[in-house]
């Protein structure tokens, strides 16, 4: 008994477990790379397309479109252009009218006098009389001699206003001008298709960020300073 006291007051109990042992952390993962953008595809199939340009020695320029020569209208929507496309178009159709009506006015201006004579002409009186007796056909000679001076001033009339208004269709046509361009104009459009028509880069893959971190851990009965440093 005396000794128990003893050994209680000598502080010699029974030693303390050591604390038990903290398990090492995991590494961090390490950042996954960038994926590279996939390429975009082109926003149309014509982009895909190749176009030649030429100077020729009298000023002008020939073009193909995949070895398929191309002018006018179909230029501009070669070079992925439309809105030149639909002008130049636009102003051949206003020419090509005007020059088909310079044709038909004319040919429209007689009928339309024939229609005015014909609705001027006068029923022509019988004659009066029978043969072998005397007849008296004046006044029926008279009436048509009218109507045909009636016919003749409507067509006369009609022709000439044909005429005229087939001049000036004439010349309002000669005055629209094809859209064409020239050759520095083609050039110049078809350096800029080219332009636009040109691969995008592909972006480079980022590479992991690299540093240092810092982490503390503590456990129930210890302190641990752990340093760790990731590439």
């Amino acid at each position: 008994m005396h000794a128990l006291l003893l050994s209680l007051a000598l502080g010699q109990a029974t030693p303390a477990l050591p604390p038990a042992a903290t398990p090492p952390a995991e590494p961090a993962p390490a950042p996954a790379t960038t994926p590279a953008a996939p390429p975009q595809p082109a926003e149309d199939g014509r982009r895909l397309r190749s176009i030649d340009f030429a100077r020729l020695p009298d000023g002008t320029f020939r073009a193909a479109l995949d070895g398929q020569p191309v002018a006018g209208a179909d230029f501009y929507r070669a070079v992925l252009r439309p809105d030149l496309a639909a002008r130049a178009e636009e102003l051949r159709f206003q020419r090509t009218a005007l020059f088909i009506a310079a044709g038909v006015a004319p040919v429209a201006g007689l009928g339309i006098g024939w229609v005015a004579g014909t609705a001027h002409q006068w029923p022509l009186p019988p004659c009066v009389g029978e043969p072998p007796g005397p007849v008296d056909c004046r006044a029926h000679d008279e009436v048509d001699k009218q109507n045909q001076s009636a016919m003749t001033t409507a067509l006369v009339a009609g022709g000439v206003a044909g005429v005229a208004t087939g001049v000036l269709a004439w010349l309002l046509g000669s005055a629209i001008h094809p859209l064409e361009p020239t050759a520095d104009e083609a050039e110049a459009l078809v350096r800029a298709y080219r332009a636009r028509t040109l691969p995008a880069p592909t972006p480079a893959s980022v590479p992991p960020p690299g540093g240092a971190s810092l982490r503390l851990e503590a456990g129930p009965r210890a302190a641990r300073l752990a340093l760790r440093l990731a590439f």
